[in-house]
């Protein structure tokens, strides 16, 4: 079956890593979509906290909004006390301003993943670093300059980005394009979530629309937010695709010499 031989990265979100054969393609590139109040900082920072707390994989937060303290205590109500881990220095969170050079960017990266072992990344929103470019050409060179950077440095990255499609947008005119298009394309895996519940059976919804290499659920499924965080539904029928069993936690690099 297409994705079974492929080393997973896997997110310890309730119901995701069934509908996606086991997580993540190790050291890709992960696109995630949707409205405000979608629950895309939500997932992002579950599965960095999941990471550390399940998997022994340290993590990186790039945030490109005012203020990161907003961040933290909507995650200390789930119960993700990242300043412990923070202060342990198994995660670190970092704020970009959108004037960052694409070259000073990844220059800081490259230190802070080297340094730290870090292995999850999560870019929220990452459409800031394309804010005051129109030139389509440009944009698709900078996001693609980020994503060949994770790969190389081989860390398993998740991009968040905003769309109306969570608001019932169909689309665009043809011969439109939007920066959320260049990303898309440029990602191993798409997945959108709505604020509306599609589905029938849960408030919010969520589909993988691309994921390369695996044989991903294709259709729309339910999912909540809960005191604990995000749980997808499972989808009827779909006894196929089998969860992968938690990989053994990795140990830390040892300290590098000053």
């Amino acid at each position: 079956m297409v994705g079974d031989v492929v080393e997973r990265c896997q997110t310890g979100i309730v119901g995701y890593d069934l509908i996606s054969q086991g997580g993540f393609v190790r050291n890709s590139s992960n696109v995630f979509v949707g409205g405000p109040g979608s629950g895309k900082t939500t997932f992002l920072l579950e599965f960095l906290y999941n990471g550390v707390t399940k998997y022994g994989e340290n993590g990186l937060f790039c945030s490109f909004e005012p203020d990161i303290l907003d961040t933290l205590n909507d995650a200390f109500a789930h119960g993700w006390d990242f300043y412990k881990l923070a202060e342990e220095g198994k995660i670190k969170f970092i704020k970009f301003s959108p004037e960052t050079s694409i070259d000073e960017l990844k220059n800081e990266l490259t230190r802070l993943i080297s340094q730290n072992d870090i292995k999850r990344i999560c870019f929220d929103p990452v459409s800031v670093l394309a804010l005051n470019i129109s030139e389509r050409g440009k944009i698709r060179e900078r996001v693609f300059d980020l994503v060949s950077l994770m790969k190389r440095l081989r860390v398993t990255s998740i991009l968040s980005d905003e769309s109306m499609e969570s608001e019932g947008m169909d689309g665009f005119r043809e011969g439109e394009w939007t920066k959320t298009d260049i990303i898309r394309f440029l990602s191993d895996s798409v997945s959108v979530l709505y604020t509306n519940g599609l589905t029938g059976d849960a408030d919010r919804a969520i589909k993988i629309e691309k994921m390369r290499r695996t044989n991903h659920v294709r259709k729309l499924i339910g999912m909540r937010i809960t005191d604990n965080g995000i749980e997808v539904l499972s989808p009827p029928g779909q006894a196929s695709i089998v969860q992968a069993q938690p990989a053994p936690a990795r140990q830390p690099a040892p300290a590098q010499a000053r």
